[in-house]
């Protein structure tokens, strides 16, 4: 099955039918962003050049969606096995821990795409998800990924 990932990339599966998975919009609360500082004993790590931690931005929350399109996409696949009509909209609640990972997932009450079995595969797939560190500890994020047949 083909997945178009509308605007982001296109992703194939052989053997079924064209779907289309868009992404939409991506929440981001009003939280400043700090500046994440690493002190470096210099006699220690002579020679050695420590990065900062990264910060969960915009941008970075964006592109680590982007890089898991392809395990929502199989996901979605694996769902409309059990119910070819499924479509909608899913508005997702990322939870993300202070160590970047994922804590869960839940769909928001704007959701038109409530199917359990997807939500419970997508939460499955995040929870090997890795985000940059939000900047205040926990943090919650929302995506919309609009889900239906291509065509």
């Amino acid at each position: 099955m083909a997945i178009i990932l509308a605007a982001v990339a296109t992703l194939s599966v052989a053997g079924c039918k064209k779907k289309q998975v868009e992404e939409q919009d991506t929440t981001w609360p009003d939280v400043p962003v700090a500046d994440v500082d690493v002190d470096i004993d210099e006699d220690e790590n002579e020679g050695d050049e420590a990065e900062p931690a990264a910060v969960l931005d915009k941008a970075s929350f964006d592109e680590t969606i982007h890089e898991h399109f392809s395990e929502v996409s199989d996901c979605y696949v694996a769902a409309l096995e059990s119910n070819p009509e499924l479509q909608g909209k899913l508005d997702a609640e990322f939870k993300i821990g202070a160590d970047g990972k994922v804590l869960g997932i839940t769909a928001l009450d704007g959701s038109t795409l409530k199917d359990e079995g997807l939500l419970a595969c997508i939460n499955q797939a995040a929870a090997t998800w890795t985000f940059a560190l939000p900047p205040h500890g926990e943090m919650s994020l929302r995506y919309t990924y609009n889900l239906a047949p291509a065509g």
